[in-house]
């Protein structure tokens, strides 16, 4: 009886340097990190949602692109802590691309969800180093084969002036504008239809330098009519 109870208190004793033991390495042992402080920022943003009415369906579809283009940079904003405040021409210069994951369409209302890619370098001309592209591990600035981030603020016009783009479809419409918006100082949508719009550009040189700089971007600039709005005219290069 007396060796069973001293067998009893020895396995006791053992059982309570193993919890002992445990204990001490949990207590010794690195803090894991937060979910928060680990999860990394996507350069790509799915299933963004894209809405918008206006009084014609490319006007629509426009204004969703707008807020959806936005509220995909408001969800990297917020993942990096980002607290300032960008214009709807400076979060588009960051955008690479936009796939339509889905949508409906009437004659002035534009419903869907769409991916927007976004540029790595110039999101970390805002973010630092916080975002990652999808899949791999954050990318360095400046590393080799990563495009120079490019600046977001406002650049000064050269010259102000008042062209009318001409496009057959919403697709053509949307690669002039991104086109414009990234070799421009500013573009200024004054009204648009089904397959014009009139723009005020404020362009980095003199218009006739500016238009040999957009005609090696795919964009023919030409003198328009000379009717008030009409000075130039702007569309893709080789557009019969």
């Amino acid at each position: 009886m007396a060796v069973r109870s001293r067998f009893t208190r020895a396995r006791g004793k053992n059982h309570a340097a193993a919890i002992l033991a445990t204990v001490m390495l949990a207590l010794a042992a690195p803090a894991a990190p937060r979910a928060q402080e680990a999860a990394a920022v996507a350069y790509t943003q799915r299933g963004v949602p894209a809405e918008a009415t206006a009084e014609n369906g490319v006007i629509a579809r426009e204004r969703a692109f707008t807020a959806g283009r936005r509220a995909a940079w408001d969800r990297i904003a917020t993942a990096a802590g980002v607290t300032r405040s960008l214009s709807d021409q400076q979060i588009e210069s960051m955008v690479n691309s936009i796939i339509i994951e889905e949508e409906r369409t009437s004659p002035t209302r534009y419903t869907g969800r769409i991916t927007v890619n976004f540029n790595p370098g110039r999101v970390r001309a805002i973010t630092g180093s916080a975002a990652t592209a999808e899949g791999t591990t954050p990318a360095v600035p400046g590393a080799p084969g990563d495009p120079p981030p490019r600046p977001v603020a406002s650049t000064p016009a050269a010259a102000t002036v008042e062209a009318v783009a001409q496009y057959g479809s919403l697709n053509e419409w949307l690669e002039i504008r991104r086109r414009l918006v990234a070799n421009t100082a500013r573009m200024e949508v004054v009204a648009i239809s089904t397959d014009r719009a009139r723009l005020r550009l404020g362009l980095r040189a003199p218009p006739a330098v500016a238009a040999e700089e957009l005609a090696r971007q795919g964009l023919a600039m030409v003198p328009g009519s000379g009717a008030p709005g009409d000075a130039w005219r702007v569309g893709l290069a080789g557009r019969s």
